[in-house]
């Protein structure tokens, strides 16, 4: 049995969540729970019309929507799904299959658009940091036993790296797994910035990270112009 926790916030720019919510369908074994932090364009319609599970925060954060699905989910295994990655149907039946023998772990990372950089960009974030430093970002869609979630103390209440922080607290329990399944990310942060640019945003920003910035002025940084994961108020950048 398997719980899927998708945290949403304005999900209609990447056309994203209606696949997700197509592909998966609620059963006595599945559970489907979005965590909405206050969408305002159609997303709230959406997740209504499919029929799956639906929590309605003010949360900004991703972090703080994840642990509110967490702590309602009804299944023993819990999938954090990136609201912009969709696992090929294969890997939630095997998911499924082997809760039971699965700490935690994640699926292979693949984007949505071909591009050089971007297929670089997948192969390291698969076969180095995921296998041999034990990372996975969101966008893996990170799977663990919802007891274990609850042992660590689940995600910190971060904006950004909240993913790290969770692989690095898992790995002191147990090694995690990535399985061979598919999950598809659209590449629409790196579209709509130019791949090149964001790439180099990208690796500015584990550096701030590694040298402990602000988590608020990282992410400003990062959602700037686009404000994908969090929705800043006006005045609220600090």
């Amino acid at each position: 049995m398997l719980t899927i926790i998708i945290p949403t916030l304005n999900e209609s720019k990447s056309g994203y969540l209606n696949k997700l919510l197509q592909a998966y369908k609620p059963s006595a074994n599945l559970e489907v729970l979005c965590v909405d932090g206050g969408s305002s364009d159609n997303t709230l319609n959406l997740i209504q019309e499919a029929g799956v599970g639906l929590i309605e925060t003010d949360f900004s954060s991703r972090a703080a929507r994840l642990n509110v699905g967490i702590e309602a989910a009804k299944h023993q295994m819990i999938l954090l799904n990136h609201p912009r990655s969709i696992i090929e149907g294969a890997g939630i039946q095997a998911l499924m299959a082997s809760n039971k023998d699965l700490s935690w772990g994640a699926f292979t990372h693949k984007f949505d658009n071909s591009h050089p950089l971007l297929s670089f960009t997948s192969w390291y974030s698969n076969f180095v940091r995921g296998d041999r430093r034990g990372i996975y970002y969101l966008d893996h869609c990170i799977f663990a036993q919802k007891t274990l979630l609850l042992d660590i103390g689940l995600l910190p209440d971060i904006e950004i790296f909240e993913d790290t922080e969770l692989c690095l607290k898992l790995s002191k329990k147990a090694k995690g797994i990535r399985l061979p399944f598919i999950s598809e990310t659209s590449a629409i942060r790196f579209e709509t910035t130019g791949i090149y640019f964001q790439a180099f945003k990208n690796q500015y920003l584990k550096w701030q990270y590694y040298f402990n910035r602000s988590d608020k002025k990282m992410n400003t940084l990062y959602e700037k112009g686009l404000e994908l994961n969090t929705e800043y108020k006006k005045g609220s950048r600090k």
